[in-house]
């Protein structure tokens, strides 16, 4: 089992982000309106903060959202967001950060704490990813809840981390 103690700060930062670069790169990869990224956004957010039932115990898991809920008592769990995933490269710098999340959880986290987090990290930018219907027409008909570009978002993302949609 990791603690908080076992990462420096730099890599207490990396973790602390990843789930923000994953859902950034769901909004960066289909952006849509200011409101729409916001909402995406917020569910990002209240997954992260809601989760913990969720979720099987994880100690990198808790520490992050015990982090950003201290964070978000002080202001916005994500701040900067809808800056960051209207950004030019905001989708490549978010895969690099999850990249670099990536190595890091390989050299330094159990496997069993590694692959959890990763799954927190993707369940993050899957329920970013439902967060609003997608593009639909008169009164949202044919809209979707995840679209293509999201679709190859999440896999990107997998494939990145190594672990299964």
């Amino acid at each position: 089992m990791t603690v908080q103690s076992d990462y420096t700060p730099d890599e207490q930062n990396l973790l602390l982000r990843s789930p923000e670069a994953a859902a950034v790169a769901v909004s960066a990869a289909s952006p849509g309106s200011d409101k729409e990224t916001a909402v995406e956004r917020d569910a990002a957010a209240g997954f992260v903060l809601e989760s913990r039932q969720l979720l099987e115990p994880n100690p990198l898991v808790t520490w992050v959202q015990l982090e950003l809920a201290r964070r978000s008592q002080a202001g916005d769990t994500f701040p900067g967001y809808l800056e960051a995933a209207a950004a030019p490269g905001a989708r490549e710098t978010s895969l690099q950060t999850l990249r670099e999340l990536a190595a890091l959880l390989a050299a330094k986290a159990p496997a069993r704490e590694a692959a959890g987090f990763k799954q927190f990290v993707l369940r993050t930018a899957e329920r970013t990813s439902a967060a609003g219907k997608e593009k639909g027409g008169i009164m949202g008909i044919g809209s979707k809840m995840v679209n293509e570009h999201e679709q190859v978002i999440l896999a990107e993302i997998a494939e990145i981390l190594r672990v299964e949609i």
